[in-house]
């Protein structure tokens, strides 16, 4: 069961990734709290050519966490 969800978190980093290649971009900060039974971090995801929004809520792997150190995004816990 573990390693199902870890293979379904790496998938959605892989989408999170390809929505940012597209030209979405992460409103700061980005916000670090619950969902469901475990922490996750919650990006604004704007794509302003279209005047477009959403939220996409990723929890914590070691990908994630390369990703927001190598970017230096400012993060708010909520």
């Amino acid at each position: 069961m573990r390693m199902v969800r870890e293979q379904e978190e790496r998938t959605r980093f892989g989408h999170f990734i390809d929505t940012l290649s597209d030209g979405w971009e992460i409103e700061e900060p980005v916000l670090l709290g619950a969902m469901a039974t475990t922490n996750a971090y919650h990006f604004v995801l704007r794509k302003r050519a279209e005047d477009r929004t959403r939220l996409v809520s990723l929890r914590p792997s070691p990908e994630l966490l390369v990703f927001l150190s190598e970017n230096n995004l400012a993060i708010q816990a909520i």
